[in-house]
């Protein structure tokens, strides 16, 4: 089975389970609370140059996220084009929108696709992912940061609201819980390895010592050792951080701009502080992996209420700009997934001259292409 049909199966049925079951509930709050008509007529009142604009700058956003990534690979040597980082940045979107875990899934996923397809290290490319993450992880704590300070200084919430800053901070705590383990793990090695070994013995306990490790432990300690090396560098060259955290920010921008966008399609003032304290939010339930199909929406929506936006405009505002955020990403994200696919499939056809038998001193991945392309071509042949 190729990586592309084992990754759309592996998809397949956990997905539509929590699109299914998020959308029910969404839908379910929207008719017995809120009404559909009045969201309606809001959503009728749209201006569709301004909306149009949300979607240009998603783009944006996307691309400037690109250029961010794109120059740490730059800062390791790692010569790809942005075309492909593009490409890859789209896939990872797709894991991002549609694999419920911990907001890792696309990261991982972008790193692996890029490394299979440009032969480059993947010790390094996966460093570049990891250090791109934690750029974004500085950047939405501080977001959220200052959206509970605007929430707690500026609105006079009821007492009961008392409980939704309760929340907020338990959310920054475990935000910024999450970027000390992510940094400490990329700076010491010697952790990196305890959590390798007992991995290695949680699979060995699992199958029973039916599976020798050897090899796998040596093949990731050596990808291990190239991710911390690359790490060492990203964080030696500060200088050549600049370009890359600009982009981040940009990227933020253009993001936060979308809202802002929607808001003013609507014909509504743009309330500058609710949106950076919603997406402050939502954004950083995205960036730990609480980010279900029908979960955002009631908390975007319900957030907006709290902060005195009419309840039938808060969720005109959440659909509107949930379209351009999810089902624009995951139409786009999609595509991008199956042109990815059909890429390594061809690029499967005929083996190179120049491969080495696999054992004979190739890393794992270039293994396994050739393996599978050599398994493709006598198929072809026997059909």
């Amino acid at each position: 089975m190729t990586l592309h049909m084992a990754l759309r199966n592996l998809l397949t049925k956990r997905v539509l389970l929590f699109l299914i079951l998020g959308l029910t509930v969404f839908s379910l709050y929207l008719y017995f609370y809120v009404g559909t008509v009045n969201v309606a007529e809001e959503l009728g009142r749209a201006n569709l140059a301004y909306y149009v604009a949300a979607f240009v700058a998603f783009l944006a956003a996307i691309f400037f996220s690109c250029l961010a990534w794109s120059g740490l690979l730059r800062n390791l040597s790692i010569k790809v084009g942005i075309k492909r980082v593009i490409l890859y940045m789209w896939v990872g979107l797709f894991f991002d929108a549609t694999v419920p875990e911990p907001g890792w899934s696309g990261d991982l996923s972008k790193a692996y696709m890029l490394a299979k397809s440009s032969k480059q290290d993947p010790g390094k490319i996966v460093a570049t992912v990891v250090g791109q993450k934690i750029i974004i992880m500085i950047i939405t704590v501080v977001d959220l940061a200052l959206g509970i300070g605007l929430l707690a200084t500026t609105y006079n919430l009821p007492i009961a609201s008392t409980a939704v800053l309760g929340f907020l901070a338990l959310i920054l705590f475990i935000t910024i819980f999450a970027l000390f383990v992510v940094v400490y793990l990329s700076a010491k090695p010697k952790a990196t390895k305890r959590m390798l070994n007992w991995l290695i013995q949680a699979a060995s306990f699992l199958r029973r010592n039916r599976w020798d490790p050897t090899e796998f432990r040596s093949n990731t300690e050596k990808t291990l050792e190239r991710f911390h090396e690359g790490m060492g560098t990203l964080a030696a060259e500060k200088g050549a951080l600049i370009r890359p955290v600009a982009f981040s920010f940009a990227s933020w921008g253009f993001d936060v701009g979308v809202v802002m966008l929607v808001f003013a399609s609507l014909g509504y003032p743009i309330p500058v502080d609710k949106v950076l304290i919603v997406y402050a939010v939502t954004g950083t339930l995205q960036s730990i992996g609480v980010s279900f199909v029908g979960f955002t929406e009631l908390i975007m929506s319900t957030a907006y209420s709290l902060l005195s936006i009419p309840i039938p405009l808060s969720f005109s505002v959440t659909l509107l700009t949930r379209v351009v955020t999810l089902w624009f990403k995951l139409l786009v994200s999609y595509v991008a997934f199956q042109y990815a696919g059909i890429k390594m499939l061809l690029s499967k056809d005929t083996p190179k001259d120049h491969e080495k038998e696999p054992g004979m001193g190739n890393h794992p991945l270039q293994e396994q292409a050739i393996s599978t392309r050599r398994d493709l071509c006598g198929s072809s042949l026997r059909d």
